[in-house]
């Protein structure tokens, strides 16, 4: 019945004219009982005809009024003080309308008690506002909101958002005991349009696909363009993408209600500007590789490890180890673990410990015996590998290589290991090396049946050490400018926590394959995204306009990068699409694994000779279209030593 008389933020059942006649007969009823009451109090007959009259011109004069006033347009839900404000201006005047129209069209008004509209008036108005308020509370619980105005001294905001939204939106900032943080001054429907309509004073401007022309036309009404608010929570990624193009392309400043604090705003993460949809990945075969197990995470303080590692505490292990060879990142994922799993305290132990240093590792793995292996310790960094080649070789294969033979030697049940897109035809040092370290671990499953063995490959996960978001943010806030390196360069993006999630799901699928059949992990992560084009989004979204108010600067691609990344090489063959939506697995063709270990043997020994020729020579044979760069192509010559000669007629030194 109250969706009937009020309508609803989509389709209303009953439009705002039929309200306003609603309101209208409400009237005709006021003045028609007054009308009779006063004449029954002075025990006098009602003469014939006036209390009709009366009725039928009041009645005209109250849809009069409220087209006037624009009375009509408000959604009695989310009543205002603006609205009974605007209420009241709409029964004064209809009082004094109908006066005028019977004195003028009804035998002078005649007969007509001259205390009624002095009576109707205040009874009218109260059964209206009672009506209003009534249907206020009955929706949203709360009337204190009525009674709350805005404050100018805030800043303007346009509400984005379904019905629904919206209301709780409105309902759950005006219960705040220091009140909502903008003036609303408008509403966009993202659902069906219901424009000319107003909640709580508020107006209606139209729907999400007029936001160009609204907000267009708001710039020129405020000195400081509004804030667009997105009030939908659990907005799908599609949507969220949207609305962020959207608003990027016409310079909106653009926050949401946050997804962890629903009493606070936020601004959009970059992880919005990927435009694809989550995968759903299945954690149920996860909990049962997991729960009960001694678990070991090797890069537990990095970016995607502690991800891993808050995914994994969560399904209760029998014993985490956390390793870092960063004493901070270690530290950090250690407080963290303490704060947020204080039940499992005693259940996992922080190791600071170099992936090189085998005797190190060999202690870990005795004393801890872990059963599943979690492998993100690397070294990531393109420009930073590539000025320390041999750095990121020994890390990344030979620290990979002593993982896999520990996990064998101490009788682990499951090996993982994270690499990335850039291991596919790699151009660059960190890539060639990811691309050996999966060679180690198909290998690996060759040899050894009794490891379940297999790789992850994705691409750049948003908010890693290292990523473009971070540095782009980083140099939009001091003012720019903002430097890409190509305008067409392109990359996949993920979530940390999808990437993590895609891990666990990998290692969680491949206990279920037979040992011998090594495999490669991916998701299908959708379109990649142009990079120049992540930089403007990401500028817009902050209010203001590249080239304009921030420069973007072409740098060129550094040393090893591509202008678009790869998931798969041409070797590779898909096997199946897994029962996970998305996670697609790979194995790769690999002839003769014995002479590619013996080679991988060598390239390790040449990087503890530091023997960069035979490190080119033998980086050949493992990937023969590798090209490598940067420093490996140089030798380092030691400086030679200067012999200086004593100046003539120099005193000898005593």
């Amino acid at each position: 019945m109250i969706k009937s008389l009020t309508g609803i933020f989509g389709k209303p059942l009953i439009s705002k004219f039929t309200v306003a006649i609603y309101d209208a007969l409400i009237g005709g009823l006021c003045m028609y009982l007054v009308i009779h009451w006063r004449y029954t109090f002075e025990d006098t007959p009602v003469p014939t005809g006036i209390a009709e009259s009366a009725t039928i011109v009041f009645m005209v004069a109250c849809v009069s009024s409220w087209i006037l006033t624009d009375t009509y347009k408000a959604i009695w839900r989310f009543t205002s003080l603006d609205d009974i404000r605007n209420l009241f201006q709409a029964v004064l005047l209809a009082v004094v309308i109908a006066p005028v129209l019977l004195f003028f069209f009804f035998n002078r008004a005649a007969d007509f008690p001259r205390s009624v509209p002095f009576i109707v008036g205040p009874l009218y108005f109260f059964v209206l506002t009672l009506s209003r308020v009534a249907v206020m509370f009955l929706q949203n619980g709360d009337v204190r909101a009525i009674f709350r105005g805005q404050n100018k001294d805030l800043p303007n905001a346009v509400l984005i958002g379904t019905e629904r939204s919206i209301h709780n939106y409105l309902r759950d900032m005006n219960r705040k005991v220091t009140g909502p943080g903008h003036n609303v001054k408008g509403l966009i429907g993202t659902d069906v349009d219901h424009r000319g309509r107003s909640i709580r004073g508020i107006p209606v401007l139209g729907n999400i696909t007029e936001l160009e022309d609204i907000y267009a036309g708001l710039k020129i009404n405020y000195d400081i363009p509004p804030t667009l608010i997105a009030t939908d929570e659990n907005q799908s990624r599609t949507k969220s993408y949207n609305l962020v193009r959207k608003a990027s392309e016409i310079g909106a400043p653009l926050v949401r209600i946050s997804q962890t604090r629903p009493d606070t705003l936020s601004p959009f993460e970059a992880s919005d500007l990927i435009g694809r949809e989550l995968k759903a990945l299945d954690i149920d075969p996860v909990r049962r590789l997991v729960e009960g197990k001694r678990i070991l995470i090797t890069g537990a303080g990095g970016t995607i490890g502690s991800e891993i590692t808050r995914q994994v505490a969560a399904l209760m292990p029998e014993r985490l180890t956390v390793l870092d060879y960063s004493e901070f990142n270690l530290y950090e994922i250690d407080r963290e673990l303490r704060g947020t799993f204080p039940e499992m305290e005693g259940t996992w132990f922080p190791y600071l410990a170099n992936i090189c240093d085998k005797l190190r590792l060999e202690e870990i793995f005795a004393k801890e015996k872990p059963q599943i292996i979690l492998h993100a310790a690397a070294l990531k960094h393109v420009p930073l590998s590539e000025i320390n080649p041999i750095e990121a070789l020994k890390t990344n294969i030979g620290g990979t290589q002593n993982i896999l033979t520990l996990s064998h030697k101490h009788g682990a049940e499951s090996f993982t290991l994270i690499s990335t897109d850039k291991a596919v035809r790699p151009s660059n040092i960190m890539g060639a090396s990811k691309r050996i370290a999966e060679m180690l671990t198909l290998i690996h499953t060759k040899k050894h049946k009794n490891l379940s063995a297999c790789a992850v490959r994705f691409g750049n996960v948003l908010a890693s050490t290292g990523s473009v978001v971070p540095l782009f943010e980083e140099q939009i806030a001091n003012g720019g400018p903002v430097t890409v390196t190509d305008e067409e360069v392109t990359r996949y993006f993920m979530t940390t926590e999808e990437a993590a999630a895609l891990v666990l799901q990998s290692a969680a699928l491949n206990a279920t394959v037979r040992p011998e059949e090594g495999s490669i992990y991916v998701l299908e992560m959708g379109e990649p995204v142009k990079i120049s084009k992540l930089a403007r989004q990401l500028i817009r979204l902050r209010g203001l306009v590249p080239d304009r108010d921030i420069n973007i600067v072409y740098t060129g691609l550094r040393p090893g990068e591509k202008l678009r990344e790869e998931l798969s090489h041409d070797d590779e063959e898909l096997l199946e699409r897994t029962y996970v939506d998305g996670v697609q697995r790979f194995t790769g063709v690999m002839e003769s694994p014995d002479t590619l270990k013996s080679n991988i043997d060598q390239l390790l020994k040449q990087t503890t000779s530091r023997d960069r020729a035979e490190i080119i020579k033998s980086l050949a044979k493992l990937l023969p279209d590798y090209k490598p760069n940067g420093t490996l192509n140089h030798k380092i010559k030691p400086k030679p030593k200067t012999i200086s000669k004593p100046k003539k007629n120099a005193k000898p030194k005593s």
